[in-house]
């Protein structure tokens, strides 16, 4: 069989061979026009808002700990502790009255607690998938599986 009658007889199944990109089903265009946007007046784009969490010890340990498993011990840590503002009163936050002090602490106590409770996950996952790993490999080994 040679190349033309090779071309030939996908032609007639319905196949063609051409160099031009423009012949392409995925080139041509069922409509010109652009698609209709949304009216800004009939339902408003979402309004994003800023969460100011504070940046906390247990946040870093966190991540970090994904390098290094051993952070996650130490944050988990931080849920037996507590926190309380320093005892220079002066010098911590020398513009905020005592109740606005009392504020950040609990806004920082609860980024903390939310961060530390995220190490005690990732480790206990990370321990519970290093348990089923090593019994499964012991199951292997010794013909159990």
């Amino acid at each position: 069989m040679t190349a033309s009658t090779s071309t030939d007889a996908l032609a007639a199944v319905g196949y063609t061979f051409s160099t031009e990109t423009r012949e392409s089903r995925h080139d041509r265009r069922i409509s010109t026009e652009l698609p209709p946007y949304m009216e800004y007046e009939a339902s408003p784009p979402p309004k994003y808002t800023l969460k100011d969490e504070p940046v906390t010890l247990a946040m870093y340990l966190f991540k970090f700990g994904f390098l290094f498993p051993p952070f996650w011990i130490l944050g988990i840590f931080i849920l037996f502790s507590p926190l309380r503002a320093p005892d220079a009163t002066g010098e911590w936050l020398p513009d905020k009255t005592d109740a606005e002090k009392l504020v950040v602490i609990d806004r920082i106590r609860t980024a903390e607690i939310k961060w530390a409770r995220r190490c005690l996950v990732a480790l206990l996952v990370v321990t519970l998938f290093g348990i089923v790993a090593g019994v499964s490999i012991w199951a292997a080994l010794r013909g159990y599986l």
